[in-house]
């Protein structure tokens, strides 16, 4: 932390940017975690201010006015006076704010920010970059094939590799999004082309049977908080968005797993976390199957809607979001 933000932080009100809503379908979603996020954040510590980003536009609502962000210096003029903000709380999913687009942009204004840095944001959001990225690093992952759109291939061989069931998984698409479940080889090529209308990437992916797992983890202090994991049970065939944004599922925390198989999953995300440079709060995912944790992906900007898996984890572990956010803020004001 500079002295300046440092002095600031201890002594003076730092004026907090929170930033929502983005270019994808989880704008709605970005904009309740970003009003959670408000609410729970100590106005004594923070003046807070939420800014709606939506393509080149970003703009303040105050007193039922939208005002907009002036970019070149990341500021607005509100009833006639200039606010400069200090720290930027990114709680976009998906584009720009979890793909490394926005990290870039407050690392060029020198404005700290609450997420990973620009390339392990870019990375972590493309599913096929993380896998190939932690390729060296003996984490245990579901066998996947690769697609881009314009080239060949055969369902059927594909089937014949992996396995059925299959998933198909877009390659930058967050909540579920561009994900479909094909349990018959006729359906696979399909689902393919499907999925590559909206991505010009995907995975085809083997299915793990098990107990779906989510967990969060973060750096405080030179330490890992690793949070108590949840465990996951949708109604339908897989954790999709309805599922996790419209109650078609269970959530229990912690998960009902075995010692061996919690200890296994805490060394994965640490060995992870390191791997991809990662910093402050992630959330990932897992399948545990036979106590061995595999891999799924990993969120740079978990949800944080009162629902939300981070919250829930928070609350098991006794630590208020209030004060969960100030060690964030804490850990990135550098």
């Amino acid at each position: 932390m500079s002295k300046s933000l440092k002095l600031q932080y201890m002594t003076k009100k730092l004026n907090v940017a929170i930033l929502a809503g983005g270019d994808s379908p989880e704008f709605d979603v970005s904009v309740k975690s970003g009003a959670f996020v408000e609410s729970v954040l100590d106005r004594e510590k923070y003046n807070i201010f939420c800014i709606k980003v939506k393509g080149r536009r970003w703009w303040v609502n105050h007193n039922g006015v939208e005002c907009d962000v002036d970019k070149n210096d990341f500021a607005v003029t509100l009833d006639g006076v200039r606010t400069g903000f200090d720290y930027a709380l990114i709680m976009i999913h998906g584009t720009p704010g979890e793909n490394g687009l926005l990290q870039s942009y407050f690392e060029m204004m020198r404005i700290p920010y609450s997420t990973c840095p620009p390339t392990s944001s870019a990375v972590t959001f493309d599913k096929i970059l993380t896998k190939r990225a932690l390729a060296g690093y003996d984490i245990p992952m579901a066998r996947d094939v690769r697609i881009t759109r314009g080239s060949t291939y055969d369902p059927r061989d594909i089937a014949d590799k992996l396995s059925l069931p299959l998933f198909v998984k877009a390659a930058t698409s967050g909540s579920s999004f561009g994900v479909v479940k094909v349990k018959s080889a006729d359906h696979l090529g399909e689902a393919i082309d499907s999925v590559l209308g909206q991505s010009c990437d995907l995975l085809v992916e083997e299915f793990i049977g098990g107990t779906e797992i989510s967990c969060g983890i973060m750096r405080y202090k030179g330490d890992y908080i690793l949070f108590p994991p949840t465990e996951i049970v949708p109604e339908g065939e897989f954790f999709d968005y309805d599922a996790k944004y419209n109650g078609k599922s269970s959530e229990i925390t912690p998960a009902r797993i075995s010692e061996q198989a919690l200890q296994s999953l805490y060394a994965s995300m640490k060995t992870i976390y390191e791997a991809l440079n990662m910093r402050a709060l992630v959330r990932m995912d897992f399948i545990v199957r036979d106590h061995t944790p595999y891999f799924i992906e990993v969120n740079t900007v978990p949800g944080m809607s009162p629902a939300s898996l981070i919250p829930q984890q928070a609350r098991a572990m006794g630590l208020e979001p209030g004060k969960l956010f100030d060690m964030i803020i804490e850990e990135t004001l550098q």
